[in-house]
């Protein structure tokens, strides 16, 4: 994973501190996540790719999605088709390493 900085003002007096990193550690987590949904709404990222991000499988983002009251059925066809053929692929390489 490629790893990027935020940069986020917190008060003086935490600095330092436990409650500082929970804090800086559920920024990360919260911005990341609104992140992702937002583009998932805007039609920007597939199911898989919000997955993919998220580092969840696809059925516990589907379930994330539903738990913001976001549809799963907003995808657009070619979305759609990338997620069927990664799935298609996934099920092959399962298959695969499974009959060995």
């Amino acid at each position: 994973m490629w790893k990027v900085s935020l940069e986020i003002e917190i008060p003086e007096r935490i600095r330092g501190t436990d409650l500082e990193k929970r804090l800086l550690e559920k920024a990360r987590k919260h911005a990341l996540e609104q992140a992702v949904v937002e583009l998932y709404k805007e039609g920007s990222i597939s199911p898989g790719t919000g997955a993919e991000v998220l580092q969840m499988p696809l059925y516990d983002f589907i379930q994330f999605l539903g738990q913001h009251q976001v549809s799963i059925f907003n995808s657009t066809p070619e979305a759609l088709g990338r997620d069927v053929h990664a799935a298609e692929d996934a099920h092959k390489e399962a298959r695969r390493t499974s009959s060995r």
